[in-house]
């Protein structure tokens, strides 16, 4: 997964991706509607402090619609430092030229992004961690086994492995029945733990589809991995095409990022869903998408199935 979404060379997110939204593989919340681009610019103006200038990150910067969004809602004297932090060179040049006149710095990790500003910043990330490679396991009659491929006979084929450790992870400590198949993100774990020691003070937003993983799992005894292609949406043994042209992704597991925040120094302020979240931010604009904001609100779609945490150092 990793190979296929980042390799320098072929991976997705590096060199195949060609935009976000309608004419991309996927969409995202920001490119559907405004309300909630509305909905974090005005949660990120509760958390900006007062004594002047104020720094912004954003993690993976899509098509750039929500970086302009939350300039737009600025005052044009209010002094921002904004910095997006994206590995795909396609999709910075579509920020740039969307973002054109605006300033703005682009970073290739959020570490440099935080050395740039002293430690202090508010970080968002919208359908970000759903993009780390993931570990996948299996559970038999014996326990947990680790979903590894195999290359036999010129056919890569899926086998079952001794894991050679087990990630910190409360889908693992669950009580699934034996062939239910569940996902870690613990390359997301290894990089919070690595900036962590970085971000001195601040918040950090995080929204993405997800939730506990009794939620994850429920009637889905195969995991939630899945492949996007041109709006396609791949599953089963089909994610292993088109290796590096296809969008790959799997739910996330907030109870994790909740654990895993609190042990790098992160207080959980709350974790709600999308739908929650809007309510509380979004104020309706004249000539807005009406249809698409009550889409984006739906407790039954949307604003069920993403949450969105809020932490804080």
């Amino acid at each position: 997964m990793e190979l296929a979404l980042y390799d320098r060379e072929h991976g997705y997110y590096t060199r195949n991706v060609s935009t976000v939204g309608s004419t991309g593989d996927f969409s995202t919340g920001v490119s559907i509607g405004e309300a909630l681009i509305d909905s974090i610019a005005r949660w990120v103006k509760s958390e900006q402090s007062d004594n002047g200038v104020f720094n912004l990150i954003e993690l993976g910067g899509g098509s750039g619609r929500l970086a302009a969004g939350i300039l737009r809602r600025f005052p044009f004297w209010k002094r921002i430092d904004y910095q997006i932090v994206e590995v795909s060179r396609s999709l910075q040049e579509i920020q740039r030229r969307a973002l054109r006149g605006r300033k703005i710095a682009w970073q290739e990790s959020l570490q440099a992004a935080l050395e740039h500003v002293n430690g202090e910043a508010i970080i968002v990330s919208n359908e970000f961690v759903d993009a780390f490679p993931c570990r996948r396991f299996a559970r038999t009659e014996s326990g947990w086994a680790e979903i590894v491929l195999e290359l036999r006979d010129g056919v890569w084929r899926e086998s079952l492995a001794e894991p050679d450790d087990i990630p910190a992870s409360s889908s693992l400590r669950d009580s699934f029945s034996a062939g239910q198949r569940i996902e870690v993100h613990d390359s997301y774990r290894r990089w919070l733990t690595g900036f962590a020691p970085l971000f001195r003070r601040g918040s950090f937003l995080t929204i993405d589809y997800g939730g506990a993983p009794c939620e994850i799992y429920a009637r889905k005894p195969n995991g939630t991995i899945r492949g996007f292609f041109r709006h396609t949406k791949v599953e089963g043994k089909e994610i292993y095409l088109r290796p590096g042209h296809q969008d790959l992704t799997a739910d996330v597991n907030f109870d994790d990022l909740k654990t895993w925040g609190s042990q790098v120094g992160f207080e959980t302020i709350n974790c709600r869903t999308q739908s929650e979240f809007i309510a509380t931010w979004h104020r309706h604009r004249s000539g807005e998408n009406e249809m698409a904001a009550q889409y984006m609100a739906d407790i039954d779609g949307m604003g069920g199935a993403f949450k969105v945490l809020h932490q804080r150092k």
